[in-house]
């Protein structure tokens, strides 16, 4: 795995393991498959996927960009090649706060400021890893995420956004006709991720 080394997290055996902290990871995940994506509702899907739902879908696809992305790490414009470790530990990490924050749609921060949605965000996300091993790594992580603070950060927030286009896709060719502001305001960080949008674009019915 390509420099998995650099990655913060470290193994731990299962008897180091707090119960509780690994106990309320499971929960916070259980709560993520309950939870559904708000926008699709608001928008009359229903039923419509969860929020664990789409964190699959932006790691897979993670994954697949960041090993198309390395065949090739210079012509896009790259120091080094993708951390594929890093890169899903953060896709995986991305919307997990929802777990306790929910799923806001973009209405709802419009009006509390993005802001404040990240504040109540990182304390969520502290919240969850409280008790666990290395629980600073964790918040870093998410940091780098929300902050866009590396390569691997930036590649995520494009799976992030393909894959919802991609679901917008799916909903539309089974006759949803509400979801215009799904495919607007994208700015990609990198070109394949940019190419890929066209090309769903281009398959909109």
């Amino acid at each position: 795995m390509s420099g998995a080394e650099n990655t913060p997290l470290r193994a731990a055996s299962t008897s180091e393991q707090p119960l509780a902290s690994l106990l309320s990871v499971l929960a916070q995940a259980s709560v993520l498959k309950r939870l559904p994506r708000t926008g699709w509702l608001l928008n009359g899907v229903t039923p419509c996927e969860s929020v664990a739902d789409h964190t699959a879908g932006v790691a897979l696809l993670t994954l697949a960009l960041a090993n198309a992305i390395n065949a090739d790490w210079r012509s896009a414009g790259l120091e080094r090649p993708l951390d594929l470790g890093r890169a899903v530990i953060l896709a995986v990490l991305h919307d997990l706060a929802e777990s306790i924050v929910t799923d806001l749609p973009k209405r709802s921060t419009q009006l509390l400021g993005s802001e404040n949605k990240r504040r109540a965000e990182a304390n969520a996300i502290a919240a969850i890893f409280d008790d666990a091993l290395n629980a600073n790594d964790y918040t870093i992580l998410w940091d780098e995420y929300t902050s866009n603070h590396s390569p691997e950060a930036r590649l995520v927030h494009d799976a992030d956004a393909l894959d919802m286009v991609h679901q917008a896709l799916c909903y539309e060719l089974a006759g949803h006709r509400t979801l215009d502001e799904f495919w607007q305001g994208h700015r990609w960080h990198y070109r394949l991720c940019e190419q890929l949008f066209e090309v769903l674009h281009k398959s909109r019915a």
